[in-house]
């Protein structure tokens, strides 16, 4: 599909004059400032730029083409910087139904501190946004029944593995994950495809899904290794089977959530092979018309729980979550987050608050604080403990 994207760019003024089409790009800025002395050495502040486009072709009337290149770039950790096609298939749809080839982004579930069912790509854990994606070569098929609901089907042949923080990047584990190989086990592999299947049913005012999925874990492991006399940590990934459920429902100003999770051959905190089941419980009350203005505020509560206990890489296995967000419905987007963690062993808590709006109509800047607290030295956030941060992101549309 890159060669694709290539053609399609090379010869897009032969495409320009004939069909109907459309870029959008951003270029966005991003730093953060952490204000307390690392706890690692060799760790530094994230100064970063961004390029994304995003280009749609309409080649005829049941054929598209959607592209989606990123590219990043940080000038402290180059582990960081980034090529990736978020985006880039072709789509056909013909009646009630669609195909989908090439590389592609799949959302899965309902609720707002994590989502267990969404298992189709893997998360950017470079990002700092927690549900960054990379791009999923896929080839997918979709078809809609009114009394019986949505099907979908994927074939994924290949495996991306997830892009590690570097030594010198803040927001990293004690032991760095070295980038340069990854280990493969239970007949996992980079060439190893896997597959997908998901049911979603609307019923009046809720909505019901099942999925199955069988691969290549997203999540990996960490495999210490001595190379020579050096103990060095790599990403190991597994093959799994997972069989995935959400359920929302709305009631007047209420929304309740629920997702969960069995989970059969994924590696656990002490690097054994365990099956486990997770589920996260949540509801979610909408006001209108704070203070008798447009102002939109939407509370969340949710709780997390992971049958692992402290066995658990999943740092939210025992949990509460509790956030707001106010939209102010203003004519610059302007919008207002504020949210936290609690963990329930005394693993540790974090706080973020983030504020967004745009300051013409092509430049929107973000500023966020992110905090890490009453952490623990046997949980993974211990790790962070000194993360805290200021970021600033100003992006640019055009």
């Amino acid at each position: 599909m890159h060669f694709l994207f290539l053609f399609l760019l090379i010869n897009f003024h032969l495409f320009a004059e004939e069909y109907e089409w459309e870029i959008n790009n951003e270029i966005g800025f991003d730093i953060r400032e952490f204000h307390k002395e690392e706890a690692f050495p060799n760790q530094k502040n994230t100064y970063s730029s961004y390029l994304k486009s995003e280009i749609y072709l309409e080649v005829s009337e049941k054929l598209n083409f959607i592209s989606e290149p990123y590219y990043r770039y940080d000038h402290n950790d180059k582990e960081r910087s980034l090529f990736n096609f978020k985006e880039n298939y072709l789509l056909y749809f013909k009646g009630n139904s669609e195909v989908k080839i090439g590389i592609a982004q799949i959302f899965w579930g309902v609720t707002e501190s994590k989502n267990l069912v969404d298992i189709i790509n893997v998360y950017d854990a470079t990002d700092g946004d927690q549900k960054a994606k990379l791009g999923q070569s896929m080839l997918s098929y979709s078809t809609y029944f009114e009394s019986a609901g949505i099907f979908d089907f994927y074939y994924l042949p290949f495996f991306s593995k997830k892009p590690q923080i570097g030594e010198s990047g803040r927001l990293r584990l004690a032991k760095p994950i070295e980038n340069y190989d990854v280990i493969y086990s239970g007949g996992a592999g980079e060439k190893v495809p896997s597959w997908a299947f998901k049911w979603e049913k609307n019923i009046g005012m809720s909505d019901f899904s099942i999925q199955v999925f069988r691969g290549n874990s997203r999540d990996n492991s960490t495999i210490p290794l001595i190379e020579g006399t050096t103990l060095k940590y790599f990403a190991g990934y597994e093959r799994i089977s997972q069989l995935g459920a959400y359920m929302q429902t709305i009631s007047g100003p209420y929304i309740f959530k629920v997702e969960a999770i069995r989970r059969h051959g994924q590696k656990n905190a002490n690097n054994l092979r365990e099956n486990y089941y997770s589920y996260t419980l949540g509801a979610e009350y909408l006001l209108n018309r704070l203070f008798e203005k447009v102002w939109d505020l939407s509370l969340f509560i949710e709780y997390s729980n992971d049958d692992r206990a402290n066995d658990s890489t999943d740092i939210m296995q025992n949990d509460i979550f509790m956030a707001g967000k106010l939209l102010f419905n203003d004519v610059n987007g302007a919008e207002l987050l504020i949210g936290s963690t609690f963990d329930l062993d005394g693993g540790g808590n974090t706080s973020n608050v983030e504020v967004s709006s745009r300051i013409t109509e092509d430049i929107r800047v973000t500023g966020t604080y992110q905090s890490y607290w009453s952490t623990n030295n046997k949980d993974p956030l211990h790790d962070f403990r000194r993360d805290n941060y200021l970021g600033i992101k100003v992006i640019k549309y055009f």
